[in-house]
Formats: C-alpha cells, structure tokens, sequence
C-alpha cells in the first residue's frame, strides 16, 4: 500500500487504542519497576520504600496514570504523536525521548542508552520511531501490518 500521512495516522490511530496504550504502559511499568527493586537489593535497602510508596505505585500500575512529570507523561506524549494527536514540539519531545530511553535502556555508569533492536517492534518503540523521525519512518511497519490483515 501506498501511504500518506493521514492514512498512516489514521491506521496507528486504529492500532493505538487506549487499551493498547495502558497495556504498554503496564508493561513498561513493570519493567521499571523490577529494575528499581533490584537496584534497592543492590545498595541493601530491600525494605527501601515506605508502605505508602508502595500502594501509591500499585495505583499507578493498576491505572496507569501518575500525576506529574514522569515517564508515564513521556510514553503519553509519544503515544499521542504516534497517533496524530499532538503537533510535534521538538525540544519537548526530545526531552521525552531521553526520559524514555534512559529509564529503559541506560545502566548505571553508562553515558548514552543502548536500545536494543527488538524495541523498535514494541508499540513504545514504533511511537518513539514516529515522533523522533516521522511518520513516514513507520511506512515499513505499516506494510507488514497491512499484509498480515490482508492475508
């Protein structure tokens, strides 16, 4: 198929459904969440987070929204450039992308994330994909897609 812009917004808004957005965000959530634990066993500091800390994360997990400038915003706004929804604001989403591969992919002591090649196939990747390069960056991916439904 031959995409435009709009048709390309338009299929990834059809992908992009909230459900599929807080799926990611749960998923995304865990990840970050089984890494900060296991930093906590690394320093001895197990027990680290006050019980209310941790019935606040579980709501966050559960409803996958956290108040204030955090990763979840990050995964928000990309997810929203993803589907056409927002005008791309280079500056911030750059800041967001940052927020995104650093919390993902950045170990300590390291200076610049290393993103593996299987991230591009999440449906954070291909978002991150659209808002740092553009739409058309996803054409490819769009195509399987299209094949695999066509098929």
């Amino acid at each position: 198929m031959t995409w435009s812009k709009e048709s390309a917004y338009a299929k990834l808004q059809e992908i992009y459904t909230d459900r599929v957005m807080q799926e990611e965000k749960r998923r995304v959530f865990q990840q970050v969440y089984r890494h900060m634990c296991a930093h906590l066993d690394d320093l001895a500091v197990s027990s680290g987070l006050k019980d209310e800390a941790e019935k606040q994360l579980k709501l966050f997990k559960e409803y996958t929204f956290m108040p204030g400038d955090n990763l979840f915003q990050s995964m928000r706004h990309v997810f929203l450039l993803a589907r056409g929804e927002r005008t791309p604001e280079p500056a911030e989403t750059q800041q967001h992308l940052a927020r995104i591969y650093r919390s993902l992919f950045q170990a300590a002591g390291v200076k610049n994330p290393y993103i593996p090649d299987s991230f591009w196939e999440t449906p954070l990747g291909v978002a991150c994909l659209v808002a740092e390069e553009g739409v058309e960056a996803v054409y490819p991916i769009l195509n399987e897609i299209q094949d695999t439904e066509d098929a």
